[in-house]
């Protein structure tokens, strides 16, 4: 007897669906795009809610401006945007020439891991939907950030020069060639690495960033 035939039969006896694919019985994501749509298609739409995620690459790989459009693609959805600036790196023209609201961004400089998880353990209580961002944290205790992520609608964004263990989204950038006009510097091309996702296996895309104009003029050979 063939599976179809099996499953017809058995359905016959006890119900339709009575067999069904187990992916039916998968959890409902809520996902917040990027903006990026090299990274919302390498993401098969955007961010995780509920679950930690962390963008890692060195300078000029892309990293920073991955987590920039995530924060105005948060704002530009009407979620608020929290970000936790250990290591006191945020660039504001850089952030707003992402399309970062700087006046809607809530930030808090030079947060301690003790402070980021207090704040994070506070806003999961409120169940309110938000992005939040940590900038450059030394490590993350993700037990407790799982069990605090649980049921509540936050999704975390942590911003490392190399990867952390144990994420449960990863994004590796990797810078691959420089895009010129004449002797400027004005972009770059990057590979997106998806190295960790609950539903998704590894794979990778190439995605272009744009250098802001008063940076590629001064960005010379």
């Amino acid at each position: 007897m063939t599976l179809e035939l099996l499953v017809a039969d058995i359905e016959q006896r006890f119900g339709f669906q009575t067999l069904r694919p187990a992916a039916d019985l998968a959890p409902a994501r809520d996902l917040l795009p990027t903006g990026l749509p090299a990274a919302d298609e390498l993401l098969d739409g955007g961010l995780v809610s509920g679950a930690v995620h962390c963008i890692s690459g060195a300078p000029t790989s892309g990293a920073t401006s991955l987590l920039y459009q995530a924060l105005a693609g948060a704002q530009a959805a009407g979620l608020p945007v929290v970000y936790l600036d250990m290591g006191g790196r945020l660039d504001p023209p850089n952030a707003a020439a992402a399309g970062v609201e700087l006046g809607r961004l809530l930030l808090l400089n030079g947060a301690s891991l003790k402070h980021a998880l207090f704040l994070i353990r506070a806003l999961a209580q409120q169940r309110l939907p938000c992005l939040i961002a940590l900038d450059h944290p030394a490590a993350l205790p993700l037990a407790q950030l799982k069990a605090i992520l649980r049921d509540a609608p936050l999704t975390l964004l942590a911003l490392s020069p190399r990867p952390l263990p144990g994420m449960q989204v990863a994004l590796e950038c990797q810078r691959q060639d420089w895009l010129t006009q004449g002797r400027d510097i004005v972009g770059f091309i990057s590979q997106l690495r998806l190295t960790a996702h609950p539903f998704l296996p590894f794979r990778q895309v190439r995605a272009t960033f744009d250098i802001p104009r008063e940076e590629a003029c001064s960005a010379r050979w």
